[in-house]
């Protein structure tokens, strides 16, 4: 009777009260099984079973505890079906004399001539223990942990083993772009010239954030050459991705289905070449899912930190700090979360603001100017620049009520241009197991993606450079979406499940070569911005027979970059107006591509093409011209003036 009614009145207590007892607390994530507290003490037995209630909810832990006696252990089997038939699942532990200790189900003791407890269970979790738990077990047998050891042993190996093969592809891949492209883009040469003159006393240029810079003149200190410090950068971060992707599945899904996650990373075409690329985008890409990662791991105030670097390598940061603000709970984690990322973000404010001598958050306010633009990225006009200054400007408010209902019209056009990006990037197939991996499992995942809605708003033309931020979080939706649909079949149909693992990985493959076929795989099998070995050549030549320090105008950057010299921008006028604009703007040297004349810059075939004209122009003479296959051909001009 004495123990009955001690039966009855530990029924009433809560987990908070048996925590003390030498009892872990378990609480219970979205779907993601008991997560032990920290600072919460091991139980001193195994949770066992995980038993459901009638309508599929869970309801506790069947608790086994080493008892002493005849080698028995755990609760009888008779009590606790009785238990669970009455609704709930209790906890109990006893010192047995007999075959079996008991489980009270609410108002019996146990079965069998042991000592038992129990609680009265009603739709909650509870727990009991006495104090002869304490007692060894005298069973022969293994323990349950290593038991549990070894059968978590192999799972760890393979998922190791996944993850090395991951990163072993992803490696392979990169190194052949590393060595079989240039790596530079129209602004590669703009980062190295950055990360030259750091610890100088000269101004930073612009317009660029400074972070990816920054280690890039880091990386210079032991590796040599202008190019190959930021490359080695890129790909150091592109192979961190792969593995942080597959930390940020293994959270979520079985080694399997995170190393599907991570392989597309891995060998994805955009994230391969902007591993080996003088560019930001695989720097920003690491950190941000890094910062996502310490995030996941319940470290809002590392996690805002690091986001605050990334946001010191590209501006996008800003937006995902405030798309993952819904994933932080509660509001002192929020506020965690933000000021992290603010006092991580200040000394990249501080710099740019002292470079523009005024408030500024990121160096490309020509963008955000340019949403109300009829075009986007349009050629600009030196003629028309000195026009707008002469014309008087209008009231703050109504440019700003124009350039925003400029830029709502727009909207639909550019968002559409965007999505049609975001497409070649992660074709029909992968995107539909996207969008059901976001559906099952939202989290702070989807902050990525926030970047989509906010393109729209700049005044920016549709790029591939763009969506490929989004496609480790992609990637990871996906593995989620088709683990979801195995699941759905029985677990006993184990060939079905065999037949739809299987299916799945063609899914993969198919839309991975859906990539690779499309325009992202053109992106990489045709990464040179232009004949790359024409522009060394020219580069070079105009290095050694140039003057020292002379300013020379190009569209592009790469043959003053090659020749160690400044460049100034060309514009779009007609002729005339171009080559008087660059005798005003003290311009040495003016350089001509054949490809570029042909596109977008016409004006120029007279000159390039007419040995008449050419002799007739008296402000240009050509000094040099070189070809190295159909429509390689760089002309440079020297820039005579009027004595």
């Amino acid at each position: 009777m004495i123990w009955r009614r001690l039966v009855v009145e530990m029924g009433e207590a809560t987990i908070g009260r048996m925590a003390p007892l030498g009892w872990m607390t378990p609480t219970w994530g979205r779907g993601s099984g008991p997560v032990v507290r920290r600072g919460a003490r091991r139980p001193l037995g195994r949770p066992d079973t995980l038993a459901r209630l009638p309508g599929g909810h869970r309801s506790g832990i069947v608790q086994q505890t080493p008892s002493a006696g005849n080698g028995g252990s755990g609760p009888g089997i008779r009590a606790v079906r009785a238990h669970a038939a009455a609704g709930g699942l209790c906890v109990g532990s006893g010192v047995e004399s007999g075959a079996e200790s008991g489980v009270g189900s609410g108002v019996g003791s146990g079965v069998g001539s042991g000592v038992g407890s129990g609680v009265a269970c009603q739709g909650r979790i509870a727990t009991a223990t006495i104090a002869s738990l304490a007692s060894p077990p005298m069973s022969p047998r293994p323990t349950p942990r290593a038991r549990r050891s070894r059968a978590g042993g192999r799972p760890r190996l393979a998922g190791g083993l996944l993850l090395g093969a991951a990163l072993v592809a992803g490696a392979l891949l990169r190194g052949w772009v590393l060595f079989h492209s240039s790596g530079l883009t129209m602004d590669s040469p703009l980062y190295v010239l950055m990360a030259e003159q750091w610890g100088h006393a000269r101004e930073p240029l612009g317009p660029a954030h400074h972070g990816y810079s920054a280690l890039v003149a880091l990386a210079s200190l032991g590796v040599p050459g202008r190019e190959w410090p930021g490359r080695i950068v890129s790909l150091a971060a592109g192979l961190l991705l792969i593995a942080v992707t597959w930390r940020l599945a293994r959270g979520l899904l079985p080694a399997r289905a995170a190393a599907a996650a991570a392989a597309l990373v891995a060998l994805h075409p955009l994230l391969a070449l902007s591993s080996g690329a003088v560019m930001t985008e695989s720097t920003f890409q690491c950190l941000t899912y890094l910062a996502l990662l310490v995030l996941a791991g319940g470290r809002p105030a590392w996690g805002g930190g690091l986001l605050g670097l990334a946001y010191c390598v590209r501006p996008e940061a800003m937006v995902v700090a405030a798309a993952a603000l819904p994933a932080v709970s509660p509001l002192k984690r929020r506020a965690v979360w933000l000021l992290a990322f603010a006092l991580a973000a200040l000394p990249e404010v501080a710099m740019l603001s002292a470079e523009h001598h005024a408030l500024t958050l990121t160096p490309k306010t020509n963008l955000v100017a340019a949403a109300g633009a009829t075009q986007d990225d349009a050629e600009w006009h030196a003629t028309g620049a000195e026009s707008l200054a002469a014309v008087p400007a209008s009231p703050a408010l109504a440019r700003l009520g124009t350039a925003l209902a400029r830029a709502a019209a727009r909207y639909p056009d550019r968002l559409k241009g965007q999505l049609k990006r975001v497409h070649q990037t992660w074709p029909a197939p992968l995107l539909l197991l996207s969008l059901i991996g976001m559906v099952i499992r939202p989290g702070p995942l989807l902050a990525p993606l926030a970047i989509l809605p906010v393109l729209p708003l700049l005044g920016v033309t549709p790029h591939l450079r763009y969506p490929q931020t989004m496609v480790p979080a992609l990637a990871i939706f996906a593995a989620i979406g088709g683990a979801w649909l195995v699941g759905r079949l029985d677990p006993g149909r184990t060939r079905a499940r065999g037949l739809a693992r299987g299916a799945l990985a063609l899914v993969l493959a198919l839309g991975l070569g859906w990539c690779w076929r499309g325009p992202a795989g053109d992106a990489l099998r045709r990464s040179e911005d232009g004949p790359t070995r024409a522009y060394r050549k020219a580069g070079r030549w105009l290095a050694e027979h140039g003057k020292p320090g002379a300013l020379v105008m190009d569209r592009k950057p790469y043959i003053p970059f090659f020749a160690g010299m400044p460049q100034a921008l060309m514009p779009d006028d007609d002729y005339d107006a171009l080559v008087d604009y660059a005798v005003r703007r003290g311009a040495d040297y003016l350089v001509v591509e054949e490809y570029v004349m042909w596109t977008i810059r016409k004006q120029f075939i007279p000159l390039m093409t007419d040995p008449a004209f050419r002799a007739r122009e008296r402000r240009l003479r050509m000094i040099y011209f070189g070809r190295e296959g159909p429509r390689t051909g760089i002309a440079i001009f020297e820039v005579t003036r009027a004595r």
